[in-house]
């Protein structure tokens, strides 16, 4: 007799996500690397309280990294995890909320990568062995349809895993249509409301890599894609390839990383249409690029509402990138490195720009009620744009200097004029080579009412207002302080020189750098450039320039 219980896929599924080969054999030597922490042994067998470990843990998406080491001992050994998982889980809960192992963006990453690594799950199961995956995954992909994730990246994640899961599994086709339609739906609210409001670059970057996906199967199996879904990927590529760095990565802020290496460009080389980039300010960042080089200036307010859980007090902080090297970086995401991380990775000194002494652009505030600290945005008005040569903004809808120009950027907030009655600016210069990477950060009072409110404050505190200027640096970069300059020695030995103006006094301190999958946070150095404000204005300027360029 047959055995009535779907079993296998409609076609041989493909392996679409990217690994790292480092990680993956980490775990053949027996511990699996999470963010903030690693597991020994039988990861499963560990009692984590934390709900971000849980998911990352149940989510699966470290399968990728056994993927991509490639040998039998990681096939092995992802077969008999996954087979471990499903003798400890048979069958989702009636009621699954509250359990993070059964939340609709961790059951549907955990379905995609089960589907995407079949490849290394099923060789060796007969049909008997086999039958848990599928039926684990039926399983799964119902109770997808009848529980819905938070909307913005989580219920993209979940509804891409429905969606696949049923264009692929054989006898539930059927329902593809239907969870297609259900994904288009999220378009709107999902991304242009709520991943494009939160300013993560990473994860608007997960998105297209999950429609990518969605899109990509369903030309491979006949399905009809929704004009929704075409058209939301034609919207996000630009801006990620407006906010892409000279190496690949994307720029760390607002709770995300540099996103999985190759993995942005693989997702946009995947993408069908014109190579546009992002007019103007993608995502509320302002972008130079000359030669190898790229900056990128985070030129909006933190952002508001659903996606301010993971806002970063990061107005006018910077990244630069050369050629293949991260060069100015900022700490990045800190909420699974522990508590003390998650409060100071979001505030303004662990972001390269300039911050008052113990205060930052924009303030914490108690949690909200359901653990996340929230953000009241103290900057009322930032602005950045190009420049002329005497430093006069530009309009919005001038047209971009030549190549052969070096281009710039005006840049300012107010977050402190209430305060202290001070306002920030920053000028940018990006030169036509990309050899030389310059900056002037101005405080001052500019208007009657915020000198009197500084002179009030000055007149308690002679010594004046401390600030520093920071800049942290990729943890591959060796640091010397050379007098009032430093050298930077990049990997493979290039050279750059930091120097400035002698304004302020510089000092190099220990930073950290914050990555998604790193199990402990990375030292690194930053640069300090630190003084005191005593009147009512102070310029800085400071200079990234490459040894041995003219």
């Amino acid at each position: 007799m047959t055995d009535p219980r779907p079993h296998g896929f409609t076609q041989r599924p493909e392996a679409r996500s990217l690994g790292s080969a480092l990680r993956g054999q980490e775990m053949v030597d027996g511990a699996l690397p999470l963010t903030g922490l690693r597991l020994e042994g039988d990861p499963f067998a560990h009692r984590l309280a934390d709900t971000d470990h849980m998911a990352e843990l149940h989510g699966f998406g470290w399968l990728d990294d056994l993927a991509a080491v490639g040998n039998a001992k990681a096939r092995d050994l992802a077969q008999a995890r996954v087979l471990a998982w499903l003798a400890a889980h048979p069958a989702p809960p009636e009621d699954p909320a509250g359990d993070p192992v059964w939340r609709a963006d961790v059951t549907g990453r955990r379905m995609l990568r089960w589907i995407f690594n079949s490849g290394q799950i099923l060789p060796g199961l007969d049909r008997a062995g086999a039958q848990p995956v599928f039926d684990s995954l039926h399983a799964q992909l119902a109770l997808l349809e009848r529980t819905e994730a938070p909307a913005g990246p989580a219920r993209i994640e979940a509804l891409s895993g429905r969606a696949i899961a049923a264009m692929l599994l054989q006898g539930a086709t059927d329902r593809a249509g239907p969870a297609l339609e259900a994904l288009a739906a999220e378009m709107d609210g999902s991304i242009r409301q709520g991943v494009l409001r939160g300013r993560c670059p990473e994860a608007l970057l997960t998105c297209l890599s999950l429609l990518g996906w969605v899109k990509a199967t369903a030309t491979e199996t006949g399905q009809p894609l929704p004009p929704e879904i075409d058209a939301a990927i034609a919207e996000i590529v630009p801006i990620l390839r407006a906010l892409r760095h000279a190496d690949g990565g994307l720029p760390r802020f607002h709770g995300g990383g540099r996103g999985a290496s190759g993995r942005l460009d693989h997702s946009l080389k995947a993408a069908e249409g014109p190579g546009l980039t992002a007019p103007g300010h993608a995502m509320g960042f302002a972008r130079l690029a000359r030669a190898r080089a790229t900056v990128v200036l985070d030129a909006a307010s933190p952002p508001a509402g659903p996606g301010a859980a993971h806002a970063h007090a990061s107005t006018l902080a910077i990244e630069f990138t050369s050629a293949r090297h991260p060069i100015v970086v900022n700490c990045g995401p800190g909420r699974m490195f522990g508590q003390a991380w998650a409060r100071a990775a979001r505030a303004t000194a662990c972001h390269s720009t300039l911050s008052l002494t113990g205060l930052s652009s924009a303030k914490l505030l108690p949690p909200d009620g359901q653990g996340q600290e929230r953000l009241t945005l103290l900057p009322q008005k930032v602005w950045a744009g190009q420049c002329d040569a005497e430093g006069n903004l530009l309009p919005a809808d001038a047209p971009p200097p030549s190549p052969r120009l070096p281009t710039t950027i005006l840049s300012g907030h107010d977050a402190w004029q209430g305060t202290h009655g001070l306002t920030h600016l920053r000028e940018l210069y990006l030169s036509p080579d990309g050899d030389e990477f310059r900056g002037d950060d101005t405080l001052a009072a500019l208007d009657i009412a915020g000198q009197g409110r500084l002179d009030q404050i000055l007149t308690n505190h002679p010594e004046g207002i401390g600030f520093d200027i920071r800049f942290h640096l990729h943890p591959d970069i060796d640091v010397v302080q050379d007098g009032a300059a430093a050298r930077l020695i990049l990997p493979g030995g290039e050279e750059w020189q930091f120097s400035h103006d002698l304004v302020a006094e510089l000092r190099l301190e220990p930073t950290a750098w914050l990555e998604p999958g790193l199990p402990d946070p990375r030292p690194g150095v930053q640069i300090l450039l630190s003084h005191h404000l005593t009147d009512h204005a102070v310029q800085i300027g400071w200079t990234f320039r490459r040894a041995g360029a003219s």
